[in-house]
């Protein structure tokens, strides 16, 4: 017998022992414990066979480990023997005993009632052809098949060592299969944990920011939260990562339109861009549907790493996402691919294939000088690998990287019919004055999408220029007597001789806004124009006494000492009285003089958690006849599925810390009929209008600079709803979907935009009505309706 475990069948001889360890100590100076047995279970009625393999094999070791043997004598025995230990490393059965097949049904009892595929199955005979081989190894699942006369001591010898290393190595990849799961069991749970303190720091520097700072203080106010920021996104990918890890991580299929989604992240990371002094730029093939079937979450995910890292990592030139339609593989597939293209810093071809590794980075010096754990990689090749995608990378070191992904989607059975304004610019003639050949390319694939026909700008059919800037410091001014359209940052200067009239459209380029602008500057769309309204009054914080006159007072259960001053701080600012306990049975005590308008309660607390005040209070409330409280859970813990678990427990809300003071008021505004002091006062305005001005003309006496940052938040607020509701959609949870759509309706009403809000109350409706499929069609046609409405508060 050769091979590596040759020397360890038999233990040395007692004399034989080395005199060194005639003593048998350790270290410590005391007898080490015997190593454990491996478990062999021998099964046969011939007792002669029992007294032979004992025989054979009592001086057998493996791995330094001697053999247990124990004996069986028919089915029944070693059934029970089975029932008593799930650690038998081998087991020698016979195959006819009390009945002529007592053998095969104890091997099928092993692997099915008593779930054990780790036990090595040897069948041994002493009637061969009584079962046929090639049966028995295919339906009994067994490992190995010997006549009895076949089984000599060395072919024993060999049978049993081989089984047993078979049997170490699974027992040896399910505990590592174990212990990375607890690692990454491990790593969720840190990582909630450290989100609650952190929770505490960004309320506490939010609610600072709303105090008197002088400029130096404001500085150092937002490196700190720059800095909290970044340490929570590093908290979040390290709870993705160990998602993934542990299983845990599902990937939704549900409608989503893959241009709204990259529009969505374009503009969220365009301050960034800009920062930089980057070019920043989008196309989204117009060829691609608008729905197919993902998952808008992690799609959403893949995207934000991918060109985050884009931009962090490009110090001069630009950033580009481009998401193309390629060949489709099958009918009703189609192949998506996204690619991200820098002029960074590149990556050298030895530093490539290790990149998409957890926690690695091109360089050593890479997390020194740009931060991050590289981490953002590893999750996006392992959510592309759950969509059934491929993902790689371009790139030449010094010269910038391309990181692409594609992905098979099947098209959505039914198309929702697109809002926009292309009908309203079909045929139209439209001369360009783009001197960047991708973004003229964008633009002419949008119009051309739309129906507009691209001329030269002396030809006598053009009615509208675009042209865009030569650089970022102020939006270009068109040489043209022509209507026009400029493309520029949203942060470029508005020069003082702008023609009246004049469209603006911020990059990076949305479809939607361009086609808006366009037909506005050929006077085809209706522009906004209402009265200012007289001035709303501000509404002032009541004191507790008032507020539970008024059914206002807010009740919130939570446990922890900084977050009960961040609540407290942020209700007052909002123009909310609290009364705030420790746990939740303080809060129950509290709550049933019925003073209180809503709760707010954490989920996590000692005595009674927010689960069980909940639990509490609907019983109450079912058995008293008592008014329905709105409940929202406030918690850090961010897997997957707690705000279902929230509104399965009797909850009507959810919001995860840390929480803002806008999501405080959007919340508090929906379920207590009233604004606080960031929400916006009702407008009337004709259903039709897309966006009237009046409310926020009447709130800053004009549209100013002061007003247009109203207007960012007003619009930030609409993406942020959205987005929610999105996500809800991709989890299948309706409800969840209600109240965010809810929410969009009253905040579009609010703020001035009732079409939107006539929009949002559609997919409300459908929703109540259980009509999930026309809700989820008609919710594709909101990104839509959003970017129509931006468009028009650019165009003011």
């Amino acid at each position: 017998m050769g091979g590596d475990d040759a020397d360890d069948l038999f233990a040395p001889e007692e004399d034989e022992a080395p005199a060194g360890a005639a003593a048998g100590l350790n270290a410590a100076g005391t007898e080490p414990p015997p190593p454990l047995p491996w478990p062999v279970l021998v099964v046969d009625d011939d007792e002669e066979v029992h007294i032979m393999t004992r025989l054979v094999l009592s001086k057998l070791r493996y791995k330094d480990r001697p053999l247990e043997l124990l004996t069986a004598r028919s089915g029944i025995e070693a059934d029970k023997v089975f029932r008593q230990r799930d650690d038998i490393a081998v087991a020698l059965l016979d195959i006819v005993m009390e009945t002529d097949d007592a053998g095969l049904r104890l091997a099928r009892r092993i692997r099915e009632e008593f779930a054990n595929s780790d036990t090595r199955l040897i069948l041994r005979t002493g009637q061969p052809g009584q079962a046929p081989v090639r049966d028995v190894i295919v339906n009994y699942d067994i490992n190995d098949y010997k006549s009895k006369t076949e089984l000599t001591s060395e072919k024993l010898f060999i049978t049993i060592i081989t089984g047993l290393r078979s049997y170490d190595n699974i027992r040896s990849a399910r505990m590592a299969e174990s212990a990375s799961k607890l690692k990454s069991s491990f790593l969720a749970a840190m990582s909630h944990e450290i989100r609650t303190p952190m929770n505490g720091v960004l309320g506490m520097l939010e609610l600072l920011g709303h105090t008197s700072l002088d400029s130096d203080q404001r500085e150092m106010l937002l490196t700190a939260q720059e800095s909290a920021s970044a340490l929570l996104r590093i908290i979040d990918d390290i709870l993705d990562f160990s998602k993934i890890e542990a299983g845990r991580m599902d990937i939704d299929r549900h409608p989503v339109d893959i241009g709204t989604v990259i529009e969505g992240v374009a503009d969220t990371l365009a301050p960034a861009a800009r920062k930089k002094g980057l070019s920043f730029d989008i196309h989204v093939d117009p060829a691609l549907p608008i729905a197919l079937l993902g998952d808008p979450v992690r799609l959403r995910q893949i995207l934000f790493n991918l060109t985050g890292n884009a931009i962090k990592f490009t110090e001069q030139g630009g950033v580009s996402v481009r998401a193309e339609r390629h060949p489709d593989p099958a009918d009703g597939i189609v192949r998506v691919r996204i690619a991200i293209t820098d002029t960074g810093i590149g990556i050298a071809p030895n530093h490539q294939a290790k990149l998409f590794e957890p926690f690695t980075q091109a360089e050593i010096s890479t997390s020194r000088r740009f931060g991050g754990t590289g981490l953002g990689l590893s999750i996006s090749r392992r959510l592309v690998d759950l969509m059934k995608g491929h993902i790689g990378l371009d790139s030449v070191a010094g010269h910038g990287s391309t990181f692409w992904f594609t992905l098979d989607m099947e098209q959505a059975e039914a198309t929702p019919v697109d809002s926009g304004p292309a009908s309203d610019i079909a045929g139209l003639g439209v001369a360009l004055d783009v001197t960047e050949p991708d973004l003229a390319a964008t633009v002419a694939a949008y119009l051309g999408q739309a129906g507009v026909k691209i001329v030269a700008l002396e030809d006598p059919a053009a009615s509208v220029l675009v042209c865009a800037g030569r650089n970022g410091a102020s939006w270009p001014v068109p040489e043209s007597t022509l209507p026009a359209v400029l493309i520029a940052d949203a942060d470029s200067r508005r020069p003082p001789d702008m023609p009246p009239g004049t469209q603006l459209v911020a990059r990076p380029l949305r479809r939607a806004a361009l086609t808006r602008a366009v037909a506005l500057a050929a006077g085809r769309a209706a522009g906004q124009s209402t009265p200012p309204p007289t001035r709303s009054t501000t509404i002032q914080a009541p004191t507790p006494e008032e507020a539970a006159a008024q059914g206002r007072l807010i009740l919130v259960a939570e446990d922890q000492g900084v977050n009960q001053m961040v609540i407290r701080r942020q209700l007052a600012i909002l123009g909310f009285a609290a009364d705030i306990h420790a746990d939740g049975a303080a809060a129950l005590a509290a709550w049933r003089p019925g003073a209180h308008g809503l709760l707010l309660t954490d989920c996590n607390m000692p005595v009674m958690d927010g689960y069980e005040l909940t639990a509490a209070i609907r019983a109450e409330e079912e058995a008293q006849g008592l008014h329905r409280l709105p409940i929202v859970a406030l918690t850090a813990n961010a897997m997957a599925g707690e705000d279902q678990r929230c509104i399965n427990a009797g909850m009507d809300d959810f919001l995860s810390k840390p929480l803002d003071l806008a999501q405080l008021d959007r919340c508090l505004s929906r379920w207590l009929g009233v604004a606080g002091m960031l929400a916006s006062p009702t407008v009337a305005a004709a259903e039709a209008e897309l966006f009237d001005p009046s409310m926020t003309i009447d709130l800053f006496g004009g549209l100013d600079g002061e007003a247009r940052g109203f207007l960012e938040e007003f619009t930030g607020s609409l993406r942020s709803l959205w987005t929610e509701a999105e996500a809800a959609f991709a989890r299948h949870d309706m409800e969840i979907a209600r109240a965010r759509v809810h929410a969009l309706a009253g905040v579009a009403k609010n703020g001035g935009a009732p079409a939107l809000g006539t929009l949002a109350d559609g997919v409300e409706r459908s929703l109540k009505a259980g009509e999930h499929d026309v809700a989820r069609m008609s919710a594709l046609k909101i990104p839509g309706m959003i970017d129509r409405v931006v468009a028009a508060i650019d165009a003011l």
